[in-house]
């Protein structure tokens, strides 16, 4: 991983769909790690800890619910990108995420990630994280 890039880990489960946010996103500087579900993702979140996280809410797998349950209570952000209507999330734990719904261009999920990083930095420098 590069020494001052963001991490990101993109949880998506569709080929093309990973592939161009994945590519967009090492574009703008990002260090990206995918996993295409959701027993993939909790390894790698077993030896790595991400600055931003971009969920599809269901994987190869199934659904996401216990990466966003862990994401939550290890104060990691997350951005939710999903074919879903966010009012089916309402009382889950996703609708803590910024909510992009597919489909979206990729340069969507860069400036999500952007902006929630940056509040993420004024939060800890004004020391609110």
């Amino acid at each position: 991983m590069a020494d001052n890039a963001s991490t990101v880990l993109l949880l998506e489960d569709e080929p093309l769909i990973a592939m161009d946010i994945e590519l967009a996103l090492k574009a703008e500087g990002f260090d990206v790690s995918s996993a295409m579900s959701c027993f993939e993702a909790s390894l790698w979140l077993n030896r790595y800890r991400p600055d931003i996280v971009v969920v599809d809410i269901e994987l190869q797998d199934g659904t996401c619910t216990d990466v966003a349950i862990r994401l939550l209570k290890n104060d990691i952000p997350f951005i939710v990108y999903s074919g879903d209507r966010q009012s089916f999330h309402v009382d889950t734990p996703f609708a803590q995420g910024t909510w992009i719904g597919k489909p979206a261009p990729p340069e969507d999920i860069v400036h999500a990630l952007k902006v929630a990083l940056a509040g993420r930095t004024l939060a800890k420098l004004s020391g609110n994280a």
